[in-house]
């Protein structure tokens, strides 16, 4: 009898391999040179991956980069999912620097219950950044009285900066994009706050555990309730304030006021929300939830990510002394002596070394560490067949630490992106932190003159050290956002000019 159920258990596992491999032939034709880690039949390497801790994910990815990438591809299959990740440049200028590719790929299913279609349009918004920059001093000096506070009772472990730069680009971003404060900095505990820090944390959970990963289970767990009422706040709160300001801007449109008054922005600076309430598709304006998605794309990209950026910025400057007095003696060139002097557009332009300290932050801790996309149509890239359904993966992070891309790729030289005195030809496609191609839109500039910025008051007001081991590099997890395993912890010191 047993021996019997033992027969009837490996037919059926031979049939059902069989079956699998029949089903997936042709994938697995089409993508046999392609470097690829041992895999058991039919989970392929979900096995390896699955119950890995999020630090532990990114150091097995690298290892299988390493070891068993060709041509710097590397093929993972997830089940019967397949992932493709490129790394070489040239591949990657086909990929990203076309729209054939502008498919988003699954891992960003997780985002669609709060961001929908939301795509970052950049049309018009260039003009407004000179404006954004009041809301990053205004900001940024709410944020400096937060660390005094916390300088006077820090102890010999430091303090997390990072938990405040959280709170600060959260103000900045709801500022920016809707006219409006959410005071962060001085309200932690509100239902807003609460409820972007609620969605972070679904987001992290969905992609790293695999019960969360199926919507069947997920939505039967408390976290599905608590991404809903999160979700309800979120969603409540933008469509309060696009009803508000449509309704200003009818009024101001229907009245008998000059027409220097009636101009959008022209009693209040303008944000990102008016551009899309003037924006129009196949001549018609957008509905509200056209915007909320759009705002509520531009308040996701534009928080977690600066608050990377400028938590890693400091970080390096802290590490490499030499660098933050070189930023410290231009913020006093371009600035003067007087901390009290606010920043404006024209001077955080002239911070050109600063400039260099953030590509090369970028480059080494990219606040995306990774950007994917799905293959709808099998294509060639340069000799390579990509089947349908593939998913694409880049990652920034691996690329910036390359040693044929980046000499020294592991220590912090701002120099190298000098195209002045710099002898090393960087690769467009070699360093994209914003991504490349056309999709690109005022992400960039507007993260680099808000960490400008705020890197500019506060180390006018600070020396910011390292508390902790400089010899060891911090323990990664890439999420959505690159985040450290555990805080970067700091001492700030009153700074003498």
């Amino acid at each position: 009898m047993l021996l019997a159920l033992v027969l009837f258990l490996t037919s059926v596992l031979f049939a059902g391999l069989l079956i699998y491999r029949l089903k997936f032939k042709r994938l697995i034709e089409l993508t046999r040179d392609l470097g690829t880690p041992p895999a058991w039949p039919v989970v392929e390497h979900a096995l390896q991956l699955i119950g890995k801790a999020p630090h532990e994910l990114v150091q097995t990815l690298g290892h299988y980069i390493d070891v068993y990438a060709k041509d710097h591809t590397l093929k993972v299959w997830l089940g019967p999912e397949l992932n493709v990740l490129m790394g070489d440049p040239k591949d990657l200028e086909v990929v990203l620097g076309t729209v054939r590719f502008n498919e988003k790929a699954g891992e960003y299913k997780a985002l669609e219950p709060w961001l929908k279609e939301g795509l970052l349009i950049s049309t018009g918004c260039n003009g407004i950044l000179e404006e954004f920059v009041d809301i990053f001093e205004h900001e940024s000096r709410v944020l400096l009285k937060n660390l005094e506070r916390e300088r006077q009772q820090q102890g010999q472990g430091g303090l997390d900066l990072s938990e405040w730069i959280d709170l600060f680009t959260m103000d900045t971003i709801c500022e920016t994009a809707m006219g409006v404060s959410t005071n962060a900095q001085t309200n932690a505990d509100s239902d807003y706050v609460r409820a972007v820090k609620t969605i972070s944390m679904v987001l992290h959970k969905r992609m790293f555990n695999i019960f969360y990963r199926f919507d069947l289970t997920y939505m039967l767990t408390p976290l599905a309730r608590a991404e809903r009422r999160a979700l309800k706040v979120l969603h409540s709160f933008t469509e309060k304030i696009i009803v508000q300001r449509r309704e200003e801007l009818l009024r101001a449109n229907s009245s008998t006021q000059s027409s220097d008054d009636v101009d959008v922005g022209a009693k209040r600076k303008m944000a990102f929300l008016d551009i899309l309430l003037q924006s129009k598709i196949d001549d018609k304006p957008l509905t509200n939830t056209d915007i909320r998605e759009e705002v509520d794309t531009f308040m996701f990209e534009g928080h977690d990510t600066t608050s990377s950026a400028l938590t890693f910025f400091f970080y390096n400057i802290a590490l490499y002394p030499e660098c933050q007095r070189k930023c410290v003696e231009e913020i006093v060139s371009v600035l003067g002596n007087d901390r009290e002097k606010p920043v404006t557009y024209d001077l955080l332009n002239n911070l050109h070394y600063m400039d260099l300290c953030i590509k090369e932050t970028l480059r080494m801790y990219p606040s995306v560490p990774l950007i994917g996309r799905k293959v709808l149509q099998e294509c060639e890239i340069n000799g390579k067949i990509i089947p349908a359904g593939t998913n694409i993966g880049i990652s920034p992070l691996f690329l910036g630490r390359r040693e044929d891309l980046f000499s020294e790729p592991n220590t912090f030289k701002p120099e190298r992106f000098d195209v002045v005195t710099s002898a090393e030809k960087l690769n467009p496609y070699a360093y994209i932190p914003f991504s490349a191609g056309p999709r690109n839109c005022i992400g960039q500039k507007f993260a680099v003159l808000e960490i400008k910025a705020i890197a500019a008051n506060v180390l006018r007001h600070y020396e910011v050290e390292f508390v902790g081991n400089a010899e060891e590099p911090p323990v990664l997890i890439a999420e959505l956002v690159l985040r450290t395993r555990d805080p970067l912890m700091f001492k700030l010191k009153e700074r003498v000019l």
